[in-house]
């Protein structure tokens, strides 16, 4: 991490505080004097679900990527969270995990350490920490109306350039008058809804390209009472995989504060979970192993069943649009993944990292930030772009999946990372090269080192297992060095 910049701009306005804007906000803190966090809910004083996180229901962890970033942009973090009541649970020795290739090993190697917990508990232990920030000031039920754009002559032609935002309480009619708020630089971090699109187009500038991967994800969350790790066979977390395009269901069973279970069903391509108690149970039933179905017959439910669909991967490609200088997208609002796959989180962190980067670079050089954001917007898309391949990746796999393409040279690389994960299962150095791809500590691209692919390659690894093959047990876990 940069140190802080010596010449600090004066003020940034970051809209939306969830995990992308409170972490982008900790990020501009050390750069800025001030920074402003407008938020549309009125934010709530203790962990509670909020009409802006229509997820938050559904399962969540941090993984080792995204809580080794935001232990560096907030010290403490982790051992906070966990004082909350978050569980740490250790990959892969922790996890009952049915992959495609069949049942992951309970490796011990260095195992990489996730945190879990209800997403309400995740984003008020990091809102509660960045606001402890004396540069941070939170201003909760406002919703942005548009941007402030001015035109100044620089060299004979116009420089556009951001100059602040246009906020009103929410809820109120089109005829309220609004407050300008003006920044030296905003950050747009207000999610899936956002409406950077529309606010650039009034400004009189282009829509940004989409790319969208669907595989139409459904899923139907419940929690239950957590006597201890017996109730899941004695494993701290489940994780029952799709083998696409054979199968379509998968599930999660984590822990949460509270001692209690959160678990998520999920099906793609039409295989919706349902919320009723005969279907959730019976769609659990059919899942590639009975692990799951024989923990909610022992589990004692405490809420309801409730379902979510809007899961698509989605990526706006702002770094390719011309746009007013001072205006950067981050979190789910530039780059939404499938939440199946346990990325947003994390993602979100990684990108603040890389926006504290750039930001600090520029001002080494630079008595203002004018010009760093065309350049800050490039390193959001690199920083989500190994999360990207990874969410996308796995949802081509299924015939019916809307968007993308999938040619030659994906179907090649398709088909080694099929070895990859059947040799992860099996072997502990493979493994734990897999781990860090998947837990965010590394780019996919390490999976093609020369040393790595021999191992994969050079030996022949078991067919996929029965779906009814019994699990490892816990306690059986395999210490090797890697």
């Amino acid at each position: 991490m940069p140190s802080p910049s010596r010449n600090r701009p004066f003020h940034a306005v970051v809209i939306g505080a969830g995990m992308g804007g409170l972490a982008a906000a900790q990020a501009l803190s050390r750069h800025f004097e001030r920074v402003t966090l407008i938020e549309r809910d009125d934010l709530p004083r203790r962990p509670t679900q909020r009409s802006g996180v229509p997820q938050g229901r559904h399962v969540h962890v941090l993984q080792p990527g995204g809580l080794a970033a935001l232990e560096r942009l907030l010290p403490g973090f982790g051992a906070e969270l966990v004082a909350s009541g978050a569980v740490r649970v250790m990959a892969p020795r922790d996890v009952c995990w049915l992959s495609a290739a069949g049942w992951m090993r309970p490796f011990d190697h260095e195992p990489r350490m996730l945190l879990s917990a209800t997403r309400e508990l995740i984003e008020w232990v990091t809102r509660r920490l960045v606001a402890d920030t004396p540069q941070v000031i939170v201003r909760s039920g406002l919703e942005v109306t548009g941007l402030i754009v001015a035109e100044t002559a620089a060299g004979g032609a116009d420089d556009r350039r951001l100059r602040g935002i246009e906020v009103r309480p929410r809820g109120a009619t089109s005829p309220e008058p609004t407050e300008s708020i003006l920044a030296d630089l905003v950050v747009d971090a207000s999610g899936r809804r956002s409406h950077a699109p529309d606010w650039l187009a009034a400004a009189g500038y282009d829509r940004p390209a989409e790319s969208t991967v669907d595989a139409d994800l459904a899923y139907a969350t419940r929690i239950y009472r957590r006597s201890g790790d017996d109730d899941a066979g004695g494993w701290k977390a489940v994780f029952l995989q799709a083998r696409p395009p054979h199968t379509r269901r998968m599930a999660v069973l984590f822990p949460i504060e509270g001692d209690r279970w959160m678990l998520t069903l999920a099906g793609t391509n039409g295989d919706v979970p349902p919320t009723d108690e005969d279907g959730f149970l019976e769609f659990a039933q059919g899942l590639r192993a009975p692990t799951i179905a024989d923990a909610i017959d022992r589990l004692e439910p405490l809420t309801p069943i409730v379902g979510y669909r809007r899961t698509e991967n989605r990526r706006r490609h702002y770094e390719s649009l011309p746009m007013p200088d001072g205006f950067v997208i981050v979190g789910d609002a530039a780059c939404a993944f499938n939440p199946v796959y346990g990325q947003g989180m994390s993602a979100a962190a990684l990108t603040a990292e890389a926006l504290d980067r750039c930001l600090g670079d520029h001002l080494a050089r630079h008595d203002s930030v004018v010009g760093v954001s065309a350049r800050a917007q490039k390193a959001v898309a690199k920083a989500n772009a190994g999360a990207w391949m990874v969410a996308t990746g796995e949802d081509l796999r299924y015939p019916e999946t809307r968007g993308g393409n999938v040619g030659v040279p994906d179907r090649l690389i398709r088909r080694y990372l099929d070895r990859v994960v059947a040799a992860a299962a099996v072997d502990p150095v493979v493994n734990a090269a897999f781990f860090d791809v998947v837990g965010l500590l590394a780019e996919p691209t390490s999976l093609m080192r020369p040393a790595l692919m021999a191992r994969v390659l050079g030996r022949r690894h078991a067919a996929p297992e029965s779906e009814l093959s019994p699990a490892p047990g816990p306690l059986t876990a395999v210490t090797a060095p890697v």
